[in-house]
């Protein structure tokens, strides 16, 4: 008969035995189903898991592929800019993630300049990623461009559960395509199922900036109180040092988007972000020696950014899904204005140091022209 030290010894080995395969089944499922697209196995084609680790999967895809030419930015880039367009050079990809702040997209243009083939960038510049609540989103975010951790994954129980519904979802497509943009018709459904699109509008503008912590604050990240124009300062330093072009562009949402601001916070302190951005852009090249980076301004009053919003909920827009996310349809309209082969030659504005000031007293006199705003409040707001 065992004594009672032999049966504890006896059941420990039982626990350690049975921890042992169920690490290695959790494992070996998380390695063979790889719902973020890290481990390169592609047995399971879609996976609808992904976005819930999509920093991760981006540094990955960026060390497979060696892009020759990325975008930067948040959701807003990642719905509009398509790296298949002309003005991308091959192979390109889109690496920007949603709601990224400046200092993720400084990480992640280092990671892909380490990869070595580099040589152009576009920035899109969006007002939340320089003054963003939170300079990381993850805690541990600087461990996504370290291989090992991709590894130490393989046994996690988040990533278990994710490659369950992975298997189960199997005729549910991921929210991203193969170059980093997310599937442009994807939010189609989201759009459908609250709504159509000005109830979407009303909802998001009514809280888009209604939290404090979203306030212009001089460019700081609210947690570290960290200044995002060092990180911006790193990027154009980059940049210059490893002879990559770089195209800076505000990007085209709609222009409710800027009235909920104003409602909320003030819409001079967005005209003086943009200020800030094109004179600090002009100061780090005289640094240089360097002529300034090409800077673009398509967050203008213009027909395609002052598109109707239907009422009939059935209705689809052309170039919005709401007032902060465009459709890739008005991103290759942008990037054809880049490349100066769009039939939109009144589309987007290139700023210097010498008309910034000129620029943004246009912006104030358009404003009264595209948009009722004691009829927008009203309908919004009141």
């Amino acid at each position: 008969m065992l004594d009672q030290h032999q049966v504890q010894k006896k059941f420990l080995k039982i626990v350690l035995v049975l921890s042992f395969f169920v690490a290695i089944l959790i494992g070996g499922v998380n390695y063979v189903v790889d719902p973020y697209g890290i481990y390169k196995t592609n047995i399971f084609q879609n996976k609808p898991e992904q976005d819930k680790n999509i920093r991760l999967a981006k540094v990955v895809k960026v060390e497979e592929l060696k892009p020759v030419s990325i975008s930067l930015g948040t959701s807003r880039t990642e719905y509009g800019y398509d790296p298949n367009h002309e003005y991308f050079s091959k192979p390109s990809y889109n690496l920007a993630v949603s709601a990224a702040s400046l200092y993720e997209n400084r990480l992640y243009l280092e990671h892909a300049i380490k990869q070595g083939n580099l040589k152009e960038v576009i920035l899109v510049a969006d007002w939340r990623m320089f003054n963003d609540p939170k300079m990381r989103k993850l805690d541990d975010f600087e461990n996504s461009f370290n291989v090992e951790n991709i590894y130490k994954q393989l046994f996690s129980v988040d990533l278990f559960r994710s490659s369950l519904n992975t298997i189960i979802k199997q005729k549910v497509k991921s929210s991203y395509l193969e170059n980093g943009q997310r599937d442009w018709y994807f939010n189609q459904e989201n759009i459908d199922k609250q709504g159509g699109h000005l109830k979407v509008m009303n909802k998001d503008e009514e809280s888009y900036y209604k939290k404090s912590d979203f306030k212009y604050n001089s460019n700081i990240y609210q947690d570290t109180k960290e200044s995002s124009f060092d990180d911006f300062r790193k990027i154009l330093e980059l940049c210059y040092q490893n002879n990559i072009k770089l195209d800076i562009v505000f990007g085209p949402s709609h222009i409710r988007q800027w009235e909920a601001y104003d409602y909320y916070q003030d819409i001079e302190t967005w005209y003086k972000w943009k200020k800030d951005v094109v004179l600090f852009v002009a100061k780090i090249a005289d640094e240089q020696e360097k002529t300034p980076y090409r800077i673009m301004d398509f967050s203008v009053y213009h027909e395609l950014t002052a598109e109707t919003v239907p009422t009939n909920p059935k209705e689809k827009m052309k170039y919005h899904w709401e007032a902060s996310h465009y459709k890739k349809e008005l991103g290759d309209i942008l990037l054809d204005r880049l490349l100066d082969v769009s039939e939109y030659k009144d589309f987007g504005v290139e700023l210097n140091s010498q008309n910034i000031n000129k620029h943004i007293q246009n912006l104030r006199e358009d404003r009264i022209k595209f948009i009722n705003i004691d009829y927008y409040r009203k309908e919004v707001f009141l």
